[in-house]
């Protein structure tokens, strides 16, 4: 793992990253072409003339959707942040998540930050997104001080090893949480951090870094979606990493980060501003997967790099980098915790897809006996509110492969006796758009597998080009396909005339 113009270095080398040199203003045109990217699955956007110190970049996580073939991945671009390649396999990415919830050492320290030159917030030129008037946070990692504990551990602090007598030996320990906000007038901050995290007193000083490595970021993504029993956010991060740290007031921070935000926490407003304390703009995906808390805070000092890079996620577009982070790092932790729940691994891969706003799991695994799809299934549901739907499928579904997993659908599961329906006891998932008046209703499950009680004379038989053609038809469709320019696809192997999965 490197920083984020390394990061930036592998995307441009796979052809993966558009420099766009003409005026592109923060305040009114930066998000609106970085969300027209990501909505004609485009590639990444450097903005080098935003009107503002720093130059934007946007969907460095992103990824174009699987509702066509495509010569690139949804995860391209994550597998280039985690150096597993532009190229990586889906589940060489979830494999690399899952490894690294288990932490690394405790990260390197470093003299000091990259980012050393003094700046002005405003005049950095971030980027107002969805709508908003405000420049607005949206790939950020803030840094604040972990409590220290008298009688026992802080569940959401670094593990127990590191209090072995009760109370916090390092006074300068601190969490890194996913944080989003807005700017306002010169020097005020409304931060969006995970709860309880948000919860410190007046006068605590915490610090933002934008432009973070990767690492740093996807640490602090992960630490926060669930269980506290992970390790903390920079021993994730150096395990994806390594990552150096360097001091500030609010404790250590991501070394290689672009800008440095320092801020001290000021819950009550001066006299005659407004009361109003949420950010403005539309709230980041990770917001729907964690308790949320919200700090006002006053910036005194911001420290840049040389020609500041600045990250950031067109949210609210569909296919926002912010969603494909989400979707990466929540399905690596129900992966994680699937295969590791009954004893086996019977999961072969699971997704909740972008493109169906995360509020569909996918999950292609082995149905040990009659009736475990029903307990996958009820399985998933308690380990995330992100969902209400859950599709088992077969674990010869490749892996992401959207059209197929639902023709499996409508060819294996009757509507009848293949998709359950839960009480409508069940409260609101997060991720979807419907139902957001707090009502509980129905969790669905659809068993799109084989039946593993029918004889394998009963199950229909794959229907594909090699065996469904001559060989003659099948040469002159593969020289007339040619003939016309099109792709054979990745896994066209022309030592054996067709792919190697048995179609084309």
């Amino acid at each position: 793992m490197a920083d984020l113009r390394t990061h930036l270095d592998r995307l441009d080398a796979a052809g993966d990253l558009a420099t766009v040199g003409e005026r592109v203003h923060w305040a009114d045109t930066a998000a609106a072409v970085a969300g027209e990217a990501a909505r004609a699955n485009g590639p990444a956007v450097r903005l080098t003339d935003t009107g503002g110190r720093a130059t934007l970049v946007g969907g460095v996580f992103g990824g174009p959707d699987r509702l066509a073939v495509r010569s690139r991945e949804p995860w391209a671009r994550i597998g280039a942040a985690l150096g597993l390649g532009h190229d990586a396999a889906y589940l060489d990415v979830l494999d690399a998540l899952v490894a690294a919830r288990r932490g690394g050492s405790d990260p390197e320290p470093a003299d000091q930050p990259a980012a050393t030159a003094d700046a002005d917030l405003r005049a950095l030129g971030l980027p107002a997104v969805d709508g908003a008037d405000v420049p607005g946070i949206t790939l950020g990692v803030a840094a604040v001080p972990a409590p220290a504990v008298e009688n026992g551990t802080d569940p959401e602090a670094d593990p127990p090893e590191t209090v072995p007598d009760g109370r916090r030996t390092d006074p300068d320990a601190v969490r890194w949480l996913p944080v989003c906000g807005s700017v306002h007038g010169s020097d005020g901050l409304r931060l969006s951090v995970p709860a309880p995290a948000g919860e410190v007193p007046d006068g605590t000083r915490v610090a933002v870094a934008l432009g973070a490595p990767p690492a740093a970021l996807f640490g602090a993504t992960m630490r926060w979606l669930g269980e506290s029993h992970v390790a903390g956010a920079p021993r994730i991060a150096d395990a994806l990493g390594p990552v150096a740290v360097a001091p500030t007031p609010a404790g250590a921070v991501p070394a290689g980060s672009e800008v440095l935000v320092d801020a001290t926490v000021a819950r009550t407003p001066p006299s005659g501003t407004a009361t109003e304390t949420h950010p403005t703009g539309a709230p980041a995906p990770w917001e729907s997967a964690v308790p949320t808390a919200t700090l006002r805070a006053r910036v005194s000092g911001v420290r840049v790099r040389e020609d500041p890079i600045v990250p950031f996620s067109p949210t609210g577009a569909p296919m926002a980098d912010s969603r494909h982070l989400l979707s990466v790092v929540a399905s690596a932790r129900l992966y994680g915790r699937v295969n590791n729940y009954w004893g086996v691994a019977p999961a072969e891969w699971l997704a909740l897809p972008v493109e169906a706003g995360l509020g569909i799991c996918l999950v292609a695994s082995d149905v040990l006996y009659a009736g475990f799809e029903w307990q996958l299934a009820n399985t998933l549901f308690s380990f995330s509110r992100l969902f209400d739907k859950v599709v088992v499928l077969d674990t010869e579904t490749p892996p992401m492969d959207l059209g197929r997993a639902f023709d499996d659908v409508w060819v294996k599961a009757h509507p009848a006796n293949d998709w359950e329906f839960s009480d409508s006891e069940a409260p609101a998932a997060r991720a979807p758009h419907y139902r957001r008046d707090g009502a509980t209703g129905a969790n669905m499950y659809v068993d799109a597998t084989w039946d593993p009680r029918w004889d394998e004379e009963y199950i229909a038989p794959r229907v594909t080009f090699e065996a469904t053609y001559p060989e003659e038809i099948r040469e002159a469709v593969r020289a007339d396909w040619m003939n016309l320019g099109f792709d054979h696809g990745p896994e066209y192997d022309p030592t054996r005339g067709g792919d190697t999965d048995g179609g084309e």
